[in-house]
C-alpha cells in the first residue's frame, strides 16, 4: 500500500509538504530536514511493519524521499477536541446507525484542514478494507470505517485523564480497523492495550455504539446515554472514575455534549444523513457544536458503507459511496 496514494495525489502531497514542513518548520528555524527526521523517526519505527510500508510505497511514486515522508507523517493530526454522536433504533428514520463526528482543533497552530483527503485502503493480506478521512502520509487514522461495517473515531481525553504522556507506548489504533471486524473483538483489543495519552474512542456498527473512556492506567466502556443515542466529546462521563467532571468547561466539552443530546431529542425518530448534517452544522451559540474551530465533519452509515464529508471553508457536504470502492479493481 502507498504507491497509489503517492501517484494519484502527488501534487497535493508536495503542496502539503511544502506548507507544513518547508514553510512552517524549516523556514521558521526549527532545524534542518535531517534533524527533524532524527526527531520523528523513533516514533515512526514503532509502527508495525506493514504500515511503515505505506510510507515506503509513497516514496516510490510521489517524488518525496522516505526521510521527507516520515517527517510529513508526524505532522500533528487534526482531531483533538472533538464531538461525536451516534443515533440508531428509535432515533433514526430507518432504525439503522448514523454516526456524526466533528473534528475540532482549538489551537493557534496551522491545521492544514484544506489538505484533507479520503483514502480507500484495499489490502491484499486478508485485512479489512478501510476508508479514512485524513491527510496525505498520515498513517494514524482518527476517523475510519471498514468493510465489515465497523466505524471508529477518537477524541482527546486529557480534560479528565490528565496530561501525563508515555512516549514508550504506541497504541496503534489504526491497526484495529484493519484487523477487527466486530465490536466484541475490538473491545478485547482496547481492554488489552495501554494508551500513551488519555483518549475517548467511539465505536459503532450498524446496530450498536459505545464510548471508551481511556485513561493511561485504565479504560471503561460507556453504553449509550439512552436507547439509540450516544454523545461524547472530550471528558469522561462515567461516575465509576470517582471524579466530578472537568474543571470548568474546557473547549466547551460539557456544553457540546449537552447540546448533542438535546439535538438528538429534537430530531428523535427523524434522523437520517440530511438531518445529521443539520445537527453537526448547528453553531455552538445556537445550541449546537460547530464553530470556527471545526475543521472536518464526517457522517457514517455502517450498514450501507456510506459516508458524507465536509471540510468547512473548503468544500460542502460530499457523499461518498464507500461500498463501491472497497476491493474495487
Amino acid at each position: 500500500m502507498g504507491r497509489e496514494e503517492g501517484y494519484l495525489i502527488r501534487d497535493q502531497i508536495w503542496r502539503y509538504y511544502n506548507s507544513s514542513v518547508t514553510e512552517h518548520r524549516l523556514k521558521n528555524g526549527t532545524g534542518n530536514l535531517h534533524a527533524l527526521f532524527l526527531k520523528m523517526n523513533p516514533y515512526f519505527q514503532k509502527y508495525p511493519r506493514r504500515y511503515q510500508e505505506i510510507i515506503k510505497g509513497m516514496a516510490e511514486t510521489s517524488g518525496l524521499s522516505v526521510e521527507q515522508l516520515i517527517v510529513l507523517s508526524q505532522v500533528p493530526i487534526i482531531p483533538s477536541q472533538c464531538s461525536g454522536i451516534a443515533a440508531f433504533g428509535p432515533y433514526t428514520i430507518d432504525k439503522s446507525m448514523i454516526f456524526g463526528r466533528n473534528a475540532d482543533f482549538f489551537s493557534n497552530e496551522p491545521d492544514y484542514s484544506g489538505e484533507t483527503v479520503v483514502i480507500i485502503y484495499n489490502p491484499t493480506d486478508g485485512s479489512n478494507s478501510v476508508v479514512a478521512v485524513t491527510r496525505p502520509a498520515q498513517i494514524e487514522i482518527a476517523t475510519g470505517l471498514n468493510s465489515e461495517g465497523l466505524f471508529f473515531e477518537w477524541n482527546d481525553g486529557s480534560s479528565s485523564g490528565g496530561t501525563l504522556f508515555y512516549p514508550g507506548r504506541r497504541p496503534f489504533i489504526t491497526g484495529w480497523v484493519f484487523d477487527y471486524s466486530s465490536l466484541e473483538s475490538l473491545d478485547t483489543a482496547i481492554a488489552s492495550t495501554l494508551t500513551n495519552w488519555p483518549a475517548i474512542v467511539n465505536v459503532a456498527n450498524e446496530t450498536e455504539a459505545y464510548s471508551y473512556e481511556w485513561a493511561t492506567f485504565d479504560e471503561k466502556r460507556r453504553n449509550p446515554d439512552k436507547e439509540g443515542l450516544l454523545a461524547a466529546t472530550n471528558h469522561f462521563v462515567l461516575s465509576d472514575w470517582g471524579i466530578s467532571g472537568p474543571y470548568g468547561d474546557p473547549y466547551y466539552t460539557v456544553t457540546r455534549r449537552n447540546n448533542l443530546l438535546q439535538l438528538g431529542e429534537i430530531y428523535k425518530g427523524r434522523i437520517k444523513p440530511e438531518i445529521m448534517e443539520k445537527i453537526l452544522d448547528t453553531p455552538l451559540e445556537k445550541g449546537g457544536v460547530t464553530g470556527n474551530f471545526t475543521k472536518q465533519q464526517i457522517i457514517a452509515k455502517p450498514a450501507t458503507e456510506e459516508i458524507w464529508v465536509k471540510v468547512p471553508g473548503y468544500y460542502n457536504w460530499t457523499y461518498i459511496p464507500v461500498y463501491s470502492l472497497f476491493n474495487a479493481d
